[in-house]
């Protein structure tokens, strides 16, 4: 069968249409038929921004051109440690997510890769709140041991909140985040050898 005689398409809408099959296949969305489809949609956006060589890029960016190649907590450097650049306080999920659902409320057809595209202007443009950590300060803090000072912020992480529509529960979250500060955590700036508890191990093993 050939196909190419059956099936035809819209170029005005990126549509395929069939003269066999009332069915016509869109390539932009408007809408989600449930919250797991929505969900499954903003974590795919999502895998797409962190793999593509343009986030990678901004990484790269970060911490060899503009030189931010120590962790924010530590001070530790790119050349002893392995540093990760972190999004707080608005995280990446919550970034794509406003920007799935600004579309959705102002009735704009999209597609993943219109999202994943407008997520990474975000990061060149600078409206990213991020900071450098050390990997396992950083898997430390995602597993809920650790506070971040939002001093320590790099980016304008304001944008998204003015300029998206962000869920009030989010909101909530984010404002929370923003309201650690440095002197509300118990230690800040630790150099190498002053981690909790190296003094005593040193001592111990003197003794």
């Amino acid at each position: 069968m050939d196909l190419t005689q059956e099936i035809y398409s819209d170029e005005k809408t990126s549509t395929l249409k069939s003269d066999t099959n009332p069915y016509d296949l869109p390539l932009r969305l408007k809408s989600f038929y449930s919250e797991k489809e929505f969900d499954t949609y903003v974590k795919c956006v999502e895998r797409l921004v962190r793999s593509s060589i343009e986030y990678k890029q901004w990484v790269s960016y970060i911490i060899e051109t503009l030189n931010v190649r120590e962790c924010a907590l530590t001070g530790e450097n790119v050349a002893e440690v392995n540093i990760e650049i972190h999004h707080h306080p608005i995280n990446l999920y919550t970034v794509v997510k406003a920007l799935v659902v600004d579309c959705v409320n102002k009735e704009i057809e999209f597609c993943t890769f219109d999202i994943a595209t407008k997520t990474i202007e975000l990061h060149f443009q600078n409206r990213i709140g991020f900071m450098p950590l050390m990997s396992d300060l950083h898997k430390k803090y995602h597993s809920g041991f650790l506070q971040l000072p939002i001093e320590l912020v790099k980016g304008d992480y304001k944008y998204v909140l003015n300029n998206f529509p962000v869920d009030e529960n989010e909101r909530d979250r984010i404002y929370s985040l923003c309201n650690v500060k440095a002197k509300d955590c118990v230690k800040v700036g630790w150099a190498k050898g002053e981690y909790p508890g190296v003094e005593e191990i040193v001592l111990s093993t003197e003794s």
